[in-house]
């Protein structure tokens, strides 16, 4: 996936106050839950030594998703007195977090936007007459997303009715309108549900290189909760551990690069040297999360802006948190970032990257820099 949806946060310069919150309102008290996640927050960023307007910008966005249904969480970035990023997490976290901290901790965030595949969903279903005596009618209704993001921050529906005994004559011009969407919102493959003769028909009036891309589901046509995604029962099944057609080629490359022992690299000590070297064009990641929670201290550099490592490009981590360093170099140096089920390819401390070039590692004056 790309990472330029983080470059924002990182511009402000920090510090920063970085909270995941579970605001779902599935409870019978979801209000009073909330102010109470509030209270929390406040002070433990206080006790933290954040300043007040930062936590007051916090504080103000916190649980304002309240028109998403069901279970779901809030990621929250803040920077000097204001917001930075706030976006809906299909999955809530474990528990709620705030920090303070030089360097904010989003792979959390990140990791809950893969596999970031973009689809159009559609389902046609029917609508009986309130007089027996006239025909049914069918509702076609269609939704483009990005996967797993829009399962709580869903894109417009499309809606459709007619006749369904002119369901044969009206699936052509439906299919070339679903396919249109497909296309203006580039997505790489269309999910098709509900009653099992009309999406048939639908899908035969597809052009053949979007029948190849296609998948099939329940779509049952119960109505969608406010906020989520059309199909997202669907949807989970149909990307379980799956990846978007880019990042599938890369794991490929990284399999062919590995066996080679050439522009390829696997472990937390290696990764770190690439992404120090502004080397790194893609960082593997593995899920369940294996790597150390803190940097090894050899990680640590000196100031960034030293002028004698200004002409090679490279980077500083300062020592702290390895998820948050790792991801922030990655962000600065425009790497993207692939995450891979341990069981598709488990790679060392969980971590492998895709290098750019060969670079300039293989030259002496770079290496006496590092060895410094």
């Amino acid at each position: 996936m790309e990472l330029a949806f983080l470059n924002a946060v990182y511009a402000s310069g920090g510090p920063y106050v970085c909270a995941y919150l579970d605001t779902s309102r599935d409870t019978a008290r979801p209000d009073r839950e909330m102010a109470h996640r509030r209270r929390r927050v406040r002070a433990t960023l206080a006790e933290q030594g954040a300043d007040a307007a930062t936590v007051d910008a916090v504080i103000a966005v916190a649980g304002g998703d309240r028109e998403i249904a069901g279970r779901h969480g809030q990621a929250i970035v803040a920077s000097r007195g204001r917001v930075v990023l706030t976006e809906e997490l299909p999955e809530p976290p474990a528990h709620d977090e705030a920090a303070f901290t030089a360097l904010p901790d989003l792979l959390p965030l990140a990791v809950q936007h893969a596999p970031d595949i973009r689809y159009v969903a559609a389902t046609v279903h029917g609508r009986p007459r309130p007089e027996a005596a006239l025909p049914g009618e069918l509702e076609l209704t269609f939704q483009a997303g990005t996967w797993p993001s829009s399962a709580v921050a869903p894109g417009d529906c499309h809606r459709e009715r007619g006749p369904a005994g002119r369901w044969h004559d009206g699936a052509g011009p439906a299919a070339d309108r679903i396919v249109d969407l497909a296309r203006r919102s580039g997505a790489e493959t269309i999910v098709l549900g509900g009653v099992t003769w009309a999406r048939d028909v639908l899908a035969d009036h597809l052009a053949v290189r979007w029948r190849k891309r296609l998948v099939t589901g329940s779509g049952n046509g119960h109505p969608v909760p406010e906020g989520r995604a059309l199909m997202e029962h669907d949807l989970a099944a149909a990307f379980r551990g799956q990846l978007r057609l880019a990042d599938r080629a890369r794991l490929d490359l990284f399999r062919a690069r590995r066996t080679s022992r050439h522009g390829a690299v696997e472990g937390l000590p290696d990764v770190v040297i690439a992404l120090r070297r502004a080397q790194v064009a893609t960082v593997l990641l593995n899920v369940p999360l294996g790597f150390p929670d803190r940097l090894p201290a050899e990680a640590a550099w000196p100031d960034p802006a030293d002028a004698d490592l200004e002409p090679y490009g490279a980077l500083g981590f300062r020592a702290g948190p390895a998820r948050a360093a790792l991801l922030g170099a990655a962000v600065r140096i425009g790497a993207e970032l692939v995450v891979v089920p341990q069981g598709q390819l488990p790679l060392t401390d969980g971590l492998g990257a895709l290098l750019r070039y060969a670079g300039p590692e293989r030259t002496a004056s770079f290496a006496r820099l590092l060895r410094r």
